[in-house]
């Protein structure tokens, strides 16, 4: 059973999206940097920084995708589709917010092929990672809802 969430677990899940996209912006920033300020706005302070207005960009981002993990990932509005179909339509939904940002905030320049593969590439690896995470934690609350069921039927036989 599904427990429910109140509105501190969403603050605390577009938190968590945010956290780590930011740390991946400070490496990217890092390692890219001084290279990338003359494409990118996401990138503009070279490897000093990264500008407020992409940070509350991105935090914009972490919302709108707790949303859709909302939508996708709960019973609340859609009932009747498989976890798989939740799973590619909360993806595919992702890369359209995401893919619109691009344009509407000049992360990158939409007329060159190099920063739209990176984009696809580090939405793959990203979407890849956090999908096996969300399996492997299933796994094993799986595991120990097994196991308490178990203890609690031993104890009724005894």
């Amino acid at each position: 059973m599904e427990e429910r969430k109140d509105i501190f677990a969403y603050i605390g899940q577009v938190l968590l999206i945010f956290g780590f996209t930011v740390s991946a912006l400070c490496v990217f920033c890092l390692l890219f940097g001084e290279d990338a300020k003359e494409y990118s706005t996401m990138f503009a302070l070279g490897s000093d920084g990264i500008p407020v207005v992409t940070l509350l960009q991105f935090l914009g981002v972490a919302v709108c995708i707790t949303a859709l993990r909302f939508l996708f990932c709960t019973d609340a509005i859609i009932k009747r589709l498989s976890v798989t179909w939740r799973t590619l339509f909360l993806f595919l939904s992702i890369l359209v917010v995401m893919s619109a940002l691009v344009f509407l905030c000049g992360w990158f320049p939409t007329d060159m092929w190099e920063p739209w593969a990176m984009f696809f590439l580090c939405f793959g690896i990203s979407a890849g990672v956090s999908t096996a995470v969300t399996m492997c934690k299933e796994r094993i609350e799986n595991r120990r809802m097994e196991e308490a069921l178990k203890r609690l039927k031993e104890e009724k036989d005894v």
